[in-house]
């Protein structure tokens, strides 16, 4: 993709080597440290050195020669110490970046870097049988937010979210399920001849013992249809998983009940196979809700359940090639020799890990999608040892193909840190709802005047843009601190500033009756002059640089305060700069300036995945 801003920074370079008469490349031009020296700098130190002479003596000479040239997109230059500062001219800086914006429209940042190549990314990793809470939002929004910034940089993005919907954290939460729904299964009874009495119904405990050793299709039904329908979610699950493994540490008989459930569900007995199905699949309505709300967008959904039995048939070809081997019991790749400690990929009891399945789903990954060149994973930084050993033994395995891993650091309430174990997790709703409450307690104030339906929507903007920008301003390796309040703050760095800086300037744009091609003419830009209006054009030409570096660093953040830095640019030109009162021309011009400026400022923070209302 051609910019406008890479043919002015090459016609710069070519008339500073004009000048030098040594060729000048346009890479070797920089933004200088403060934005009052001048537009771009070049460090005159390769020229000094071929003319043998001083850097400083090189820039006087260079700026006087560039001075006396009448050209069209230079300002003026000028010597600072070594550097030759280049000021660039408003008018033609502003009209080429906006007819780039113009012209292409929702493209305008794409690079084509990836151009006819495939990735897979996977996140959004929840597990079933679990509530999906606080702490996977960074994980959801960082997924998402990559996703967008490699598909602009041209890639064919495939994005796959992956599930732990076995293993045991199932087995637990199961078993817990079926012992306190025992008593509405019902207890047999006998025939009895004419005068006997019936025999006392079995104790709670003695009976929840016998119907999770005797579980049949017919009790898996009755415990099914004794939960509440309001009951049937992934929440409700969690809260059992939660009080599962604090009964558990309690009782070491329990576990053992456990063990055998896992058992059963990995040898898909029918009637646990059924109860964990159903369960299941409350889970994963509850996922897709949420993810639709988040605006993630999943091509491939993988669940371990997919993989366990081959990931099994993948352990046991390890044991007979001599990559893994037995040990205590347990089956182990053993890495030692390359700092990378002990792999453990089946349990002693010969259940299957998080390991054993995960190297059956990076075969099948690629597979399935025989194009892939990177296969990038979103995981927690607490896993990155795991998945050392992982892409290790899939090396050993013979599989070229090395995964990707980016890492994030967790975010924390300021109650601190949450666990679904410990049960003591925030979860996904009820965050949402106290972030919606208070933005439409806050639109409510300055708007008692609205009706319903606007302060809803307008609420559930203010909340996304103040969660997502705020999971997203930080770089992943940081660990985030999230504050509510300060998040949905309409100033300092925080999304609804950015959005209500996009507002304005629609504000402005309405007042005016703007249409795309109604006002401003090519001729009309000769009067963009003002310090305000140039920051607004740098910015513009900035934003596809921004998307290409953030998409290779995989970086988010470079997006982040991009538009962070244009709302700061928006405002000012806002409070210095006249508009609707500006004489014509002029008007039509800054018009034209501000619709371009509000289109790239939407892009920006699409990336991100935040929307933008029309009003705040």
């Amino acid at each position: 993709m051609n910019y406008s801003w890479d043919a002015i920074l090459s016609h710069v370079a070519r008339r500073i080597g004009e000048a030098a008469e040594i060729p000048v490349e346009s890479d070797e031009l920089v933004l200088p440290p403060k934005r009052e020296m001048g537009d771009l700098a070049y460090g005159c130190f390769k020229i000094a050195k071929s003319k043998s002479t001083s850097p400083a003596e090189v820039a006087k000479d260079l700026a006087a020669k560039i001075s006396k040239v009448n050209d069209h997109s230079i300002e003026k230059a000028e010597a600072a110490g070594p550097y030759l500062n280049i000021v660039l001219k408003t008018s033609d800086l502003a009209l080429r970046v906006i007819q780039d914006v113009e012209h292409m429209a929702k493209k305008y940042g794409f690079t084509e870097e990836g151009r006819d190549r495939q990735l897979m990314l996977e996140y959004a990793q929840p597990n079933t049988h679990k509530e999906m809470h606080v702490g996977h939002l960074r994980n959801l929004v960082l997924g998402s937010s990559l996703g967008r910034l490699l598909q602009l940089d041209g890639w064919k993005v495939i994005s796959a979210s992956y599930h732990g919907d076995v293993g045991a954290h199932v087995s637990k939460c199961l078993w817990l399920l079926v012992r306190q729904h025992s008593d509405k299964v019902a207890q047999p009874k006998p025939k009895l001849k004419k005068g006997q009495t019936p025999p006392p119904d079995m104790p709670d405990d003695a009976w929840a013992d016998h119907v999770l050793e005797n579980f049949s299709i017919e009790m898996a039904d009755q415990v099914l249809h004794s939960i509440s329908k309001e009951n049937r979610t992934g929440n409700y699950l969690g809260h059992i998983y939660a009080e599962s493994t604090k009964l558990l540490d309690e009782n070491e008989e329990w576990k053992k009940q456990v063990s055998l459930v896992q058992q059963k569900l990995e040898a898909r007995d029918p009637a646990w196979n059924k109860l964990w199905q159903e369960t299941r699949r409350w889970s994963v309505i509850e996922m897709q809700e949420i993810f639709q709300e988040l605006g993630v967008l999943i091509d491939r959904q993988y669940f371990e359940s997919e993989v366990v039995d081959r990931g099994q048939q993948q352990v046991d070809t390890l044991l007979r090639s001599g990559i893994a081997k037995e040990s205590q019991g347990a089956v182990i790749v053993d890495l030692e020799a390359e700092k990378l400690g002990v792999f453990v990929i089946r349990r002693s009891d010969g259940t299957a890990l998080y390991s054993t399945k995960d190297l059956a789903l990076a075969q099948l990954k690629f597979e399935e999608y025989p194009k892939l060149e990177r296969s990038l994973h979103l995981i927690d930084n607490r896993q990155s040892l795991y998945f050392k050993q992982l892409s290790r033994t899939l090396e050993l395995m013979g599989l070229k193909k090395k995964l990707e891993f980016v890492g994030y650091e967790f975010l924390t309430l300021k109650s601190g840190a949450m666990s679904s174990r410990e049960g003591n997790i925030v979860t996904y709703q009820s965050f949402r709802d106290e972030l919606l409450a208070y933005a439409r307690k806050e639109t409510t104030t300055r708007h008692e005047d609205w009706p319903d339906g606007k302060i809803e929507h307008v609420a559930w903007c203010i909340a996304m843009g103040g969660l997502k920008y705020g999971m997203l301003k930080q770089d992943s390796d940081k660990v985030i601190v999230f504050d509510l309040e300060k998040s949905l703050a309409f100033d300092g760095d925080t999304g609804p500033y950015i959005q209500y800086a996009v507002t304005r300037l629609n504000s402005i744009l309405k007042k005016a009756g703007w249409e795309p091609g109604k006002f401003g003419q090519s001729e009309d830009m000769r009067q963009l002059k003002e310090l305000g209006e140039k920051k607004l054009a740098l910015k513009m030409a900035e934003f596809p640089i921004v998307c290409k570096r953030a998409a290779a660093e995989l970086k988010p953040t470079a997006v982040a305060h991009w538009c962070f830095e244009t709302a700061q640019a928006v405002n000012d030109f806002y409070r210095d700069v006249p508009v609707l009162t500006a004489e014509e021309g002029v008007k039509e011009a800054r018009l034209r300036l501000a619709a371009s400026v509000a289109s790239v400022m939407i892009l920006g923070l699409d990336l991100l995945g935040i929307p933008v209302p029309e009003e705040m």
